[in-house]
């Protein structure tokens, strides 16, 4: 595993940096930074563990923020830890934008821009398969990238397993989260019982899904490429050509949709898109609400954002 980590270290140029690992004392995190510890002196790393608390298993995160200081401690780490505020809201979509939130803070605190997380080849699998489930595209099945601004992944192509029995060779402890065992949460429903069920079907499924995400990444390129020259051809400042967005075939049109509206459409699937392709086929001068703060409006042969305190301006 160290050769891998090493080879992702200079796949991506990561040398004389003060780097924040993302550390929740569970199996994954150990075993990222325990690998990233034997590599720090060669690549000249600053090793800061970062630990947050999201303030649902209190007497279980107090066990885990004290393992993981005296771990840092273990690695010649530094060690830095919040804890979400008490009337957070207990749902994974708010637990996730809470701890990106933490992560930037400790890169401005410690002068960083390079975070690691430790999604493994699993976690990349169960993405996928949640967002299939849910609906939706090319984009969505390349599932979790390997590096996505300041935050890099390198253990995305190392199976559970193969963590598991490095830390067993190591003689590494750690921490167990029991919400892990909780199939309320989606991601744990399709750990705990759906994929085995694919393990009865094909005991290779780990792999065979890897491959999909790997044919969708480069799938995922092609239609970058058109898109790119597309935006270049419709895009004009913050608005982009009505016609001309007609003028393209649907499926184009979809992912321009997609590429244009990101993350300020909740939940981008298949029908959120078809509907919105609907309203500017349907319309020449109306709009649409994106979300709470934002109309998507046409005007003038013109589709841009209106936010809903500004409509009438």
């Amino acid at each position: 595993m160290i050769l891998e980590v090493e080879k992702f270290l200079k796949k991506y140029n990561i040398k004389n940096k003060n780097v924040i690992v993302g550390f929740s004392g569970g199996p994954d995190s150990v075993a990222m930074a325990f690998l990233l510890s034997k590599l720090a002196n060669k690549y000249n790393l600053a090793l800061t563990l970062a630990y947050f608390n999201h303030n649902w298993r209190p007497k279980e995160a107090k066990e885990e923020e004290k393992f993981s200081l005296e771990f840092a401690k273990k690695i010649n780490a530094k060690f830095y830890s919040e804890t979400a505020p008490d009337d957070s809201i207990k749902s994974e979509e708010n637990a996730r934008e809470l701890r990106y939130s933490f992560f930037e803070r400790v890169m401005e605190k410690y002068d960083s821009d390079t975070v690691f997380l430790a999604h493994n080849k699993n976690d990349n699998i169960e993405t996928a398969l949640y967002r299939f489930i849910k609906g939706t595209g090319i984009a969505g099945l390349c599932s979790i990238p390997e590096v996505r601004g300041n935050f890099y992944r390198p253990l995305l192509k190392t199976s559970k397993e193969d963590i598991l029995k490095f830390l067993k060779e190591n003689n590494l402890d750690y921490k167990i989260d029991s919400s892990n065992d909780d199939v309320k949460y989606k991601r744990n429903l399709i750990r705990k019982e759906i994929l085995p069920l694919f393990e009865q079907i094909n005991p290779n499924y780990l792999n065979n899904i890897e491959n999909l995400i790997k044919n969708s990444i480069a799938n995922r390129e092609i239609v970058e490429n058109e898109l790119s020259k597309f935006k270049e051809e419709i895009i004009e400042e913050n608005s982009f050509n009505r016609e001309k967005y007609l003028s393209q075939t649907k499926a184009l049109r979809y992912e321009f949709l997609n590429d244009f509206i990101g993350d300020n459409l909740k939940c981008r699937n298949f029908k959120n898109i078809q509907k919105i392709d609907d309203f500017i086929l349907e319309n020449k001068s109306s709009q649409i609400s994106i979300n709470r703060n934002l109309f998507l409006k046409i005007k003038k042969n013109k589709i841009f954002y209106v936010e809903h305190n500004n409509y009438d301006k």
